[in-house]
């Protein structure tokens, strides 16, 4: 018989559950991107006439990783839309020494406009807003996706008025609406965080979730990745850092937006956690869908790079100064539930949340309620 304090709990939770999916359901309906990427149709400046009335433009891509869904989703929004483009594909290396032979091989390129992919990539290239003009490229156009804080990592001071030659999208929900999530889920106390201190978005996330656990009363579980002799961070480590916070009894572990964590090493990673059996809630899209983490709440890449292409469409067929075009982060997100996980943690998401999750990972033999 549960006592009268559990069954407060259990509608809490219930109450707590209702208000993640209403919220969930407004995103789906109304996202600002979508209004953003019809306006970018329907404007007579931005019309596949005038499209085809610039001619074949140059784009290049840099990239520290194969091309995703965010890319392919980049591409069909600009060829649907009549922009002829020549494609030059980068690959960036991650590594700051190389970033001064990044900018020289993009330059070589003479791109009109330079798609980047991520945080470290994009100020590789751009620099930080106080950087000085030879260690950042300032004359040629600059759209990015998947930088999880651009005022937060230097590269502009503001959003909207940044009177920068960057913009882009940001695709990380908010952290008080990801903690939200994970609350529907399943109640939490304390949550489990990994910091890399080579990375800069590390440090940003870790320093909003210490401020959120002061106010939402809950224990903030870091652990510090080590760095290697070359300063780069030891994956080796991660296994043991994982089951460490499991026994500090982490209710979640925490995987942001992490190029190390969340893409290089989401195996190991999401291996690691699973092997410890500790749950797992992730900020991004491929490491549900494609590594082991049991969940997450984020912008949906294809959606991303939609976006992204409308600013390019701005930029090179609108001709709109890029300092005038604000950097965005959508509002719509995409619930993810690998149920293969689930099962073998036997964390069953509530039916609530399966009403607007996409699920994952569901064994063949076994059909999705």
């Amino acid at each position: 018989m549960h006592s009268l304090s559990d069954t407060f709990s259990r509608i809490a939770h219930w109450f707590r559950t209702v208000a993640v999916v209403l919220a969930l359901l407004l995103y789906g309906i109304y996202g600002t991107q979508a209004a953003v990427a019809q306006k970018t149709i329907t404007d007579p400046r931005n019309s596949i006439a005038a499209a085809q009335a610039v001619g074949t433009v140059t784009i290049v891509m840099v990239l520290p990783r194969e091309e995703q869904n965010i890319e392919e989703g980049f591409r069909s929004y600009l060829q649907h839309n009549g922009l002829s483009v020549r494609y030059v594909s980068i690959r960036a290396t991650g590594r700051a020494d190389d970033a001064v032979e990044l900018r020289r091989k993009v330059r070589a390129a003479k791109p009109d406009l330079i798609y980047v992919w991520g945080t470290p990539t994009t100020l590789a290239l751009a620099g930080k807003a106080d950087a000085p003009p030879q260690d950042a490229i300032r004359d040629i156009p600059i759209v990015f996706t998947e930088v999880t804080d651009p005022v937060g990592a230097g590269l502009m001071r503001s959003l909207d008025k940044h009177n920068s030659n960057i913009t882009g999208v940001s695709h990380v929900a908010p952290l008080p609406v990801q903690l939200n999530a994970i609350r529907a889920y399943r109640p939490f106390t304390r949550l489990g965080y990994l910091h890399n201190p080579a990375e800069p978005n590390s440090a940003l996330v870790r320093a909003q979730l210490q401020k959120l656990a002061a106010e939402q009363k809950f224990e903030l579980v870091n652990s510090d990745i080590p760095l290697t002799s070359t300063g780069e961070p030891d994956a080796n480590a991660l296994p043991g850092l994982i089951r460490g916070i499991a026994e500090r009894k982490a209710d979640f572990l925490y995987i942001g937006p992490s190029t190390f964590l969340a893409f290089t090493n989401r195996d190991l990673v999401t291996q690691a956690a699973l092997d410890a059996h500790l749950p797992t809630f992730c900020a991004t899209e491929s490491i549900v869908r494609q590594a082991r983490c049991m969940f997450g709440l984020f912008s949906n890449g294809a959606n991303t790079g939609r976006f992204a292409a409308s600013k390019a469409m701005q930029i090179l067929v609108a001709h709109e100064p890029v300092s005038q075009i604000p950097a965005s982060t959508l509002q719509r997100f995409s619930l993810l539930i690998n149920m293969g996980t689930s099962r073998q943690l036997d964390l069953y998401p509530p039916m609530l949340l399966l009403n607007v999750a996409e699920v994952t990972g569901v064994p063949t033999s076994v059909s999705r309620p």
